[in-house]
């Protein structure tokens, strides 16, 4: 409270003095935005414990306050119309802006308001069996706890965020607003095409990630059990998976059987060690010879390092997101939004072990943790979508700004990751491991991916020795900043684009006082 008057005291000096610093600011929006933003560096060290650098900590909270400050005008709005000369938001005040609010901080006010469900899920599912008061009710207990958790998040959706963004779109419902915004893309098919697409790159990805996984323990244990003298060892089983232990990087649960499980070492070290085969026996009946020639196959599949794994996360984000933006980055930007909450509630299922989820979501996210994800929350995955959502959540002047975070991340950093491990030989200081090489690859893919998108009409014509300028100013802080690369460099690159020329036009975004309508906008 203090700190808040101390800025109070700031902007009324600054007004008085007619500095023009802050004068668009009332008291209420500089005390409000004040306490939100200690709120959220307090809420954010607290739950996700060792999650943040500093840099990152800070940009997340100014984040998280931009965005409950335009919560609070459009509210402000609504209630005293007639007073409310214009609405304070960062973008246009359309549904989109309207829908992301009610996504995003939506679903972090489900997790607030059903913690304590939350709480006594990881509690119970972390406590071994012996020492609970009732033992033999714990799976009861935590399947009570899931699905209370389960019809709570329905009721606070349809509740308090629906109420919310009804009231905000004009008493509209907005399910059907949604379902009838689908069919208003260029053509009727398109954006549920668009849909199907992204479904069936998620579902091959995380099928082929899965079943990787699956192999990987199987044959682990055939190995295992074919050596002399020694037991066989029996994969774990959901219910011990369930509980992972506490102590580990991923924020896992404490009595889990994959810690002191060989079958799973290679889990907990973050790397897959396929086992010899054995020879495939002749079989009198073929009705296992797929399932049989599979193994055959996975046997020659290379073993990739943590770090591969996650480029392969970049490489399908510009496979999924960049036909998006270029065809509707309207659509787009609602999808991300989407995506962000849906993260969020995976998350939740995760690290408090909600039945009969939470297990399968922790083995399978912890193959992609590195020194990074350190802390509680596994972040590094929300940063990437972040990073490629935010060039299309910025609503900046020109269509090249929207494929910026794509490029970075999806091309130039992996790019760079690649090349410099490879063909790297000089080192930009002892102290990094980044290479001259590999910040030459990341400027020269950028620029090359943004040549061939003006190339084919996607973006408007731009300066190449502007734009190599500022992807080369991106590989240097690529090479030397220890922040998440997938928050930063982004921003870092979308800034000094967003400052140059204005005059292009955006478009396709619903208008708030209409039916959705092809529109478009022109800052001033």
């Amino acid at each position: 409270m203090s700190i808040s008057l101390w800025v109070l005291c700031v902007k009324i000096g600054l007004a008085e003095a007619k500095l023009g610093i802050w004068q668009n600011l009332s008291n209420l929006e500089v005390v409000a935005a004040s306490l939100f933003y200690q709120f959220s560096l307090y809420s954010a060290v607290r739950l996700a414990h060792h999650g943040f650098t500093l840099g990152e900590l800070g940009l997340v909270c100014f984040g998280a306050t931009v965005l409950f400050m335009e919560m609070m005008n459009l509210t402000i709005a609504r209630i005293w119309p007639f007073t409310t000369p214009f609405i304070k938001t960062y973008r246009l005040p359309t549904p989109l802006l309207i829908y992301q609010i009610a996504l995003i901080p939506g679903s972090l006010l489900t997790g607030f308001l059903l913690s304590p469900l939350l709480y006594l899920s990881r509690h119970i599912a972390s406590r071994p069996v012996r020492r609970l008061r009732f033992p033999e009710q714990k799976q009861k207990h935590r399947r009570l706890l899931a699905l209370g958790f389960y019809a709570g998040t329905v009721l606070v959706v349809a509740g308090v965020v629906g109420i919310w963004t009804r009231w905000c779109l004009g008493n509209r419902d907005p399910w059907l607003w949604v379902m009838f915004w689908l069919l208003e893309g260029k053509r009727k098919w398109a954006r549920p095409l668009l849909l199907a697409y992204w479904a069936a790159l998620g579902s091959v990805s995380v099928g082929g990630w899965n079943r990787q996984l699956a192999r990987s323990r199987r044959y682990r244990h055939r190995s295992t059990a074919s050596i002399p003298g020694e037991a066989p060892v029996v994969p774990p089983s959901p219910l011990d998976m369930s509980r992972a232990n506490g102590n580990g990087s991923a924020g896992g649960l404490s009595d889990s059987s994959l810690s002191p499980s060989p079958a799973s070492e290679g889990l907990t070290s973050m790397g897959i060690s396929f086992a010899n085969l054995p020879n495939l026996p002749n079989l009198p009946n073929g009705a296992t010879v797929a399932t049989d020639l599979l193994d055959a196959a996975d046997k020659h599949v290379p073993t990739l390092s943590v770090n591969a794994r996650r480029k392969f996360f970049h490489a399908l984000a510009v496979a999924m997101f960049l036909p998006g933006v270029a065809v509707d980055p309207a659509f787009t930007h609602l999808s991300f939004s989407a995506a962000f909450a849906l993260f969020t509630f995976a998350e939740y299922v995760r690290y408090f072990a909600l039945y009969p989820f939470g297990a399968a979501v922790h083995v399978f996210m912890n193959e992609f943790l590195d020194q990074k994800d350190s802390g509680t929350a596994i972040l590094s995955h929300f940063y990437l979508l972040t990073g490629c959502a935010n060039s299309v959540w910025f609503e900046g002047p020109s269509r090249l700004l929207l494929f910026t975070g794509i490029l970075v991340l999806g091309v130039g950093d992996a790019m760079a990751s690649v090349v410099g491990k490879r063909l790297g030989r000089h080192r930009w200081s002892t102290n990094t491991p980044k290479t001259v090489e590999g910040s030459a690859a990341f400027t020269a893919s950028v620029v090359a991916c943004a040549w061939l998108l003006r190339l084919l009409g996607f973006t408007e014509d731009f300066s190449i020795v502007r734009y190599g300028a500022v992807a080369t100013l991106g590989s240097i802080l690529e090479a030397f900043s220890v922040q998440n690369d997938n928050l930063t460099l982004p921003l870092y690159m979308w800034t000094p684009q967003g400052d140059g020329d204005s005059r292009l036009v955006m478009g396709a975004y619903p208008r708030l006082d209409s039916a959705p309508v092809t529109a478009v906008w022109r800052r001033a």
